[in-house]
């Protein structure tokens, strides 16, 4: 079951729980959706909670990088929140933690 994504009014958008390491096609509008409707609402910057997030793979890294143009292109910005340790990895290894801002939280 698909989890609903919340943004504003805190300017986040939780990734839904069901996220795992394949990228899912369905659910990329859905986030872009969110994204582009927080930005015409004048959120800035939006926030993807990523902690429900198993892994990223390319094709949700290639996500990640559209949505970020297009909010740059918006004039917003996207930052990024993670605990998983696999997620910052990630992030940190394709160098993408230089691209977006990361909020790294502790694990409870």
């Amino acid at each position: 079951m698909m989890s609903a994504y919340s943004p504003a009014p805190s300017k986040e958008i939780i990734v839904p729980a069901s996220s795992t390491i394949e990228y899912r096609p369905h659910a990329y509008p859905q986030v872009e959706a969110a994204v582009l409707d927080s930005l015409r609402k004048g959120a800035e910057p939006i926030v993807l909670d990523l902690d429900s997030v198993v892994a990223l793979d390319t094709q949700a890294l290639r996500g990640l990088i559209k949505l970020l143009r297009q909010a740059r292109s918006a004039g917003g910005d996207i930052a990024l929140r993670s605990s998983r340790a696999d997620v910052l990895r990630t992030l940190s290894v394709t160098a993408l933690d230089r691209v977006f801002a990361v909020e790294r939280q502790l694990a409870a």
